[in-house]
């Protein structure tokens, strides 16, 4: 779960240099980088929730919630509905993709049970 919180946590960080814009935490609750380190925490918690009541590999899950964020509240909506530029959609689509699966990548990494060594 840490090594999750902790690469999402990277990645905005990365995020903020890429997309100041979007990442400028203006009305953020707690202030930018508390208010992420929440929320981060809180996706770790659901996301580890989802593998274990599921069983789902780390990166399927990942993928599933991505799109289906994507699909209903996210990026697809903002440019039906609201009018987003189409580039910006598929931005915002892309780094959704890649916080989940990357993340997810390393989750599954760090909690997978180690392979026997065979002689």
């Amino acid at each position: 779960i840490l090594g999750m919180w902790a690469t999402l946590m990277l990645l905005s960080f990365v995020a903020t240099f890429l997309r100041p814009e979007v990442w400028a935490g203006d009305n953020a609750m707690f202030g930018q980088w508390p208010t992420i380190a929440i929320l981060w925490l809180i996706v770790t918690v659901f996301f580890d929730w989802v593998i274990q009541s599921t069983g789902m590999g780390a990166t399927q899950a990942a993928i599933v919630l991505a799109v289906a964020g994507i699909l209903v509240s996210g990026p697809l909506p903002g440019w039906m509905f609201f009018g987003a530029a189409a580039s910006m959609a598929a931005t915002n689509a892309l780094q959704i993709l890649i916080f989940w699966y990357v993340s997810a990548a390393v989750y599954g990494k760090l909690s997978s049970e180690p392979t026997p060594v065979h002689e």
